[in-house]
């Protein structure tokens, strides 16, 4: 017979295709399936939030860091393969305009500290890394009319913006003009008599304004906006995106996990790093 003809093991193969065939089938519907009920939760990224360097000691605490302290972070993130990237890195990214790498982690350095250009630059440099500083327009406008640029206390003024924003390192970002201020942010609650979307136009307004300040004062297109104390009031988010942001950044102490959804550039969460904890022990608790 012609099917004793057939070699022993071709026989096994021909038998088998049409199983093979519908387990393909199935596999592509499980496949389809698990895609349609379990969505790729995107790219893990930790931001880590600092203010002020200082090289006391007894001013360390909950925002002061000593510059080695942050020298033992960039150490310690570059063993476990971290690379620091920027918020445009993850925008470009967002809208399918550039890549991340495998392990990123964004530094962010909130309220524009005159000590952020004394020691952080330098730093970056050193480890060949990046941050992102988000600066306050009235703390700028202070140390321009003083012109004290004492590293314990001052703050940067708009020139120093501009040299930190060129300096491929560092990218400014808009952290308010006025709002900083909870006595301002107050009266504007007050203001709005518990009316979100009238406290969102508030913050919005201050916003724009500290946009375009940073745009003819230091030549920076900011997109992202962080905010003060971490207040976001009820529709702010919304607000700040028909303004034109790409982002905000919050104090939510959580990870983010980022996908091709702009959705998820918003309220984005940060780690504040304290002193008084090492580098193992402080991203250790990042999950």
């Amino acid at each position: 017979m012609t099917i004793c003809m057939v070699p022993r093991r071709k026989l096994i193969v021909l038998l088998l295709l049409p199983a093979l065939a519908v387990y393909s089938v199935f596999q592509v519907l499980i496949n389809s399936a698990i895609s349609t009920f379990y969505p790729e939760k995107g790219i893990a990224l930790p931001i880590i939030m600092y203010h002020s360097l200082l090289k006391d000691p007894a001013r360390a605490g909950k925002y002061i860091l000593s510059p080695d302290v942050l020298r033992e972070d960039l150490q310690y993130l570059k063993e476990k393969g971290y690379q620091t990237i920027t918020m445009t890195q993850v925008i470009d990214y967002v809208y399918g305009e550039g890549v991340l790498p495998e392990k990123p982690v964004l530094l962010t350095f909130d309220d524009g500290f005159y000590n952020n250009f004394t020691y952080l630059l330098p730093i970056l440099e050193e480890f060949d890394a990046r941050a992102v500083l988000s600066a306050v327009g009235e703390y700028a406008d202070l140390t321009e009319k003083s012109g004290d640029k004492n590293p314990n206390y001052a703050y940067l003024d708009w020139e120093d913006l501009t040299e930190l924003n060129t300096s491929g390192r560092i990218e400014i970002q808009n952290h308010s003009y006025y709002f900083h201020s909870e006595n301002i942010r107050l009266k504007a609650k007050l203001q709005s008599n518990g009316d979100a979307e009238v406290y969102a136009q508030d913050v919005v307004t201050d916003a724009l304004m500290m946009q375009n300040a940073l745009l003819q004062k230091s030549q920076v297109k900011s997109t992202v906006y962080t905010y003060p104390h971490g207040d976001i009031g009820s529709c702010c988010d919304q607000a700040l995106r028909e303004a034109g942001f790409l982002a905000t950044l919050s104090c939510s102490q959580r990870l983010n996990h980022i996908t091709k959804d702009p959705d998820c550039l918003f309220s984005l969460g940060r780690y504040n790093r304290p002193s008084g904890i090492s580098s193992g022990s402080f991203f250790g608790t990042i999950h």
